[in-house]
C-alpha cells in the first residue's frame, strides 16, 4: 500500500514548491506553540501527521504528477474540491499509469482509489478490542457511527478494552474498514461505561467537528479562541468545552 511518507516524499522531489507551501499552511493552521518545548516524539508526530494530511486532504491541480520535470514543476496546490485531486490519488495514478513493470496494477490502483475515496478522521471511542481477529469496535463520537475496524496493533496494545479514546484516520478496502494512518493521540483512561457516555454527549452534541488539521490543533497546537494547547487547557480548565470534557470524565 502506497504510504503518506512515500506520497510526501515524491511531491518533495517533483515539486519542493507545493510540498513547501503546504507545510507552511498545516504548521500554520496547527498553531504550535513557539516558546513551549516539545518532545522528539511530539516533532515527529507531527511531521506524520502533516504527512497524513498532505497526502489526503491537500488537493492538487488534476493533471497530477506525470513524471515529466516540465509538466510536474506546473503542478499548484488547488482549493476547489471540484478541480483538484488528492497527492495520494495523483501519485497512485501516476504508478498505475506511467511507471510500466516499475508501476502498479489495476488491482492496486482500485484499491487506492477507494482508500482516497472513502478515508477520514475522527475521534473514536473504544467499544471493544479483540486481539486474536485484529479488530477494534469503535463509535464516531463526531457524527456517531460504529466500525469494526481491522487494526492488529491498536486491538493487541488495547485486548479485552471496553473503553479509551484513540483519534485516527480510517478508511474502507477490501471489504473492512481498516487504520490507514499512525493515532494522532491515544488514551486508555478514562475508560468507564460514564466515560464514553459523557464523552459522546459532549464531543457530539456540542458540534465540534473538526477537520484533520483541527484535530492535530486540538491536541497538540493552540487553540484559536484562548491561545491555549491542550496540556495548558487541562492545568487551567478555563475553556468552555475543554473544562466541561475534564471535569465530568477525567476528575
Amino acid at each position: 500500500m502506497l504510504s503518506s511518507r512515500d506520497v510526501a516524499d515524491i511531491f518533495k522531489r517533483r515539486n519542493l514548491a507545493v510540498y513547501a507551501e503546504a507545510r507552511r499552511e498545516f504548521f500554520r493552521k496547527v498553531n504550535l506553540n513557539p516558546f513551549k518545548p516539545h518532545s522528539q516524539y511530539v516533532l515527529q508526530l507531527l511531521d506524520w501527521s502533516f504527512q497524513d494530511w498532505f497526502s489526503f486532504d491537500c488537493l492538487v491541480s488534476a493533471s497530477g504528477i506525470t513524471g515529466d520535470e516540465s509538466e510536474d514543476l506546473r503542478i499548484e496546490l488547488e482549493y476547489d474540491a471540484n478541480r483538484g485531486i488528492s497527492p495520494f490519488l495523483a501519485i497512485g495514478e501516476y504508478l498505475h499509469a506511467d511507471c510500466g513493470k516499475d508501476g502498479i496494477d489495476e488491482h492496486a490502483v482500485q484499491d487506492l482509489r477507494e482508500v482516497n475515496d472513502t478515508n477520514f478522521a475522527s475521534i473514536f471511542w473504544i467499544r471493544d478490542a479483540h486481539a486474536a481477529s485484529g479488530r477494534l469496535m469503535v463509535e464516531d463520537l463526531l457524527h456517531g457511527e460504529l466500525y469494526s475496524v481491522f487494526d492488529p496493533r491498536a486491538a493487541s496494545q488495547y485486548d479485552g478494552a471496553r473503553g479509551g479514546m484513540i483519534v485516527n484516520r480510517i478508511a474502507h478496502n477490501r471489504g473492512m474498514w481498516r487504520s490507514c494512518a499512525i493515532p494522532l493521540y491515544e488514551a486508555r483512561r478514562p475508560d468507564s461505561e460514564a466515560a464514553g457516555v459523557e464523552a459522546v454527549e459532549l464531543f457530539r452534541d456540542s458540534g465540534y467537528t473538526p477537520d484533520f488539521v483541527g484535530l492535530v490543533r486540538f491536541f497538540y497546537g493552540r487553540a484559536k479562541d484562548t491561545g491555549l494547547g491542550w496540556e495548558d487547557a487541562v492545568s487551567r480548565r478555563n475553556t468552555s468545552m475543554l473544562d466541561r470534557f475534564l471535569n465530568r470524565i477525567c476528575a
